[in-house]
């Protein structure tokens, strides 16, 4: 069986799908890489994944490749199709064989921008106008699904999935081990500094848990962006230096040692979030965690009030009052840390993803089968889900 999976460059959040595919026997898997690695990424310490694995087809770099990467397209068994020039999803279409489109949500920027006539083309044209081959959905993002109901698409040919990055799984009694070197709670943000990321929202909760008299614990960001020099003139004009912490990007290893040692991750953003491994990351590190509504991630990796918090998208007293529970409350906090690295390593990995998407192909694959094959979590039928859907 010959799988190829189409998309822009190899990248660590990828790269574990892929091995979880070659581990497969009887499996023939190929990654088009159908430009290079941007030069920015390169100068922030990425590595350049297009040339370091021979699964890679590097199309961009000669004509034989490109014309490699166009017959694969025609003749492989499954196609897994992400960020891609959409010339390789028309071959592939025109084959009749199954395809996946790996995609987040389409309506980042609000649902009525489906009215506007140069996005409805856009959307028409990469999805809706193929809605009667079979062309399925894989839904990076809980509102995918939802976009591209609004849009004309069946529902029915949508299936939960996600980022896979590489789970660690230290072990629960190391992470709480490391956890414990301090008395302090320690909660945690990290990645670009802005604004639809919100992280002022976790500076100004902060901010209020002080005036209300809670201590013994920091919050710590680490990243550079837009919103760095405003979130520390507001650390500085309400005296929170003792409180909040800014430190500068770092190498994502570096960042992993921070996660590990943090009690509570904090992820504020907004709907342009489409998915948020960072979010996979920090379960992985048993974090207790609290996540914005509006994260596409959240509603399929956290079980509110189970495995993690969920709050609504720019409420700041909420997310203070949720911070200050986790804050008081050790047990509470360290319950949900453990499930949440239960659920990360025991439900969402790229070896299970990989499993289920092969199910997933062998059902769709036979007349009459089933596309319901999972009731819940990977490949499980992605239900539409609207913006406003916490109160």
């Amino acid at each position: 069986m010959k799988i190829a999976f189409y998309s822009n460059f190899l990248n660590h959040h990828q790269l574990p799908l892929c091995q979880a595919f070659l581990a497969k026997e009887g499996l023939e898997f190929t990654f088009v890489a159908t430009e290079p690695i941007p030069q920015d990424r390169l100068e922030q310490g990425y590595a350049d994944m297009n040339s370091m694995y021979n699964f890679v087809l590097r199309a961009y770099e000669n004509e034989q490749n490109q014309e490699k990467s166009k017959q694969l397209a025609k003749e492989c068994d499954m196609m897994i199709f992400g960020s891609a020039p959409l010339s390789y999803l028309e071959t592939r279409i025109k084959e009749n064989k199954t395809t996946f489109y790996f995609t987040e949500r389409l309506l980042k920027k609000g649902t009525w921008r489906r009215f506007i006539p140069s996005t409805y083309k856009k959307i028409y044209h990469g999805y809706i106008q193929y809605k009667g081959k079979p062309l399925y959905i894989l839904c990076s993002s809980a509102y995918t699904s939802y976009d591209l109901k609004l849009c004309g698409w069946d529902r029915s040919k949508c299936f939960e999935w996600g980022y896979f990055p590489e789970v660690k799984a230290s072990g629960l009694d190391k992470l709480f081990a490391k956890k414990k070197e301090t008395e302090m709670v320690e909660i945690l943000y990290a990645g670009r500094l802005l604004k639809w990321k919100r992280v002022m929202d976790t500076v100004k909760a902060v901010h209020a848990l002080v005036k209300n008299g809670t201590k013994n614990f920091r919050f710590t960001i680490i990243g550079n962006g837009e919103e760095k020099s405003a979130i520390e003139q507001y650390v500085d004009k309400y005296h929170l230096s003792n409180y909040v912490r800014l430190l500068p990007f770092m190498p994502a290893d570096k960042v992993r040692e921070y996660m590990d040692a943090a009690d509570i991750y904090v992820f504020s953003s907004n709907h342009y979030e489409g998915w948020g491994a960072v979010v996979n990351e920090a379960m992985d590190s048993a974090c207790a965690m609290v996540v914005s509504h509006a994260v596409g991630s959240a509603p399929y990796l956290i079980r509110h009030g189970k495995n993690g918090l969920i709050y609504p998208c720019g409420k700041i007293k909420v997310l203070a009052d949720t911070l200050q529970t986790l804050i008081i409350n050790d047990e509470y906090r360290v319950m949900l840390g453990k499930e949440a690295y239960r659920t990360i390593t025991e439900e969402w990995t790229a070896e299970i993803a990989a499993e289920r998407l092969l199910k997933l192909y062998d059902d769709l694959s036979v007349d009459g089968g089933d596309s319901a094959v999972f009731s819940e979590g990977i490949c499980s039928p992605a239900k539409p889900l609207k913006n406003n859907w916490i109160k």
